[in-house]
């Protein structure tokens, strides 16, 4: 079984951490993996939007719908 736990309250996080490991269970770090995620994806978008890599899109929500629309992969249906 895993339990994730979560706040804002970074003290009491650290006392349920204590509590854990008093008891002999195991604590995987899984936020700051997370965490390194979205500041990368944060950074990347940061990127495009300094270079104004969308500035050509007149239509976001055309150009949305076109680039979901569905393809073939290579099946046949």
């Amino acid at each position: 079984m895993q339990i994730i736990i979560s706040g804002e309250d970074k003290k009491r996080v650290k006392l349920v951490e204590k509590l854990a490991k008093e008891l002999g269970l195991t604590i995987s770090e899984q936020e700051s993996l997370q965490s390194s995620k979205n500041k990368k994806a944060i950074e990347a978008l940061d990127g495009l939007s300094k270079i104004n890599a969308f500035k050509n899109i007149e239509d976001p929500v055309a150009w949305q719908r076109e680039i979901r629309k569905d393809r073939n992969i290579g099946r046949d249906e």
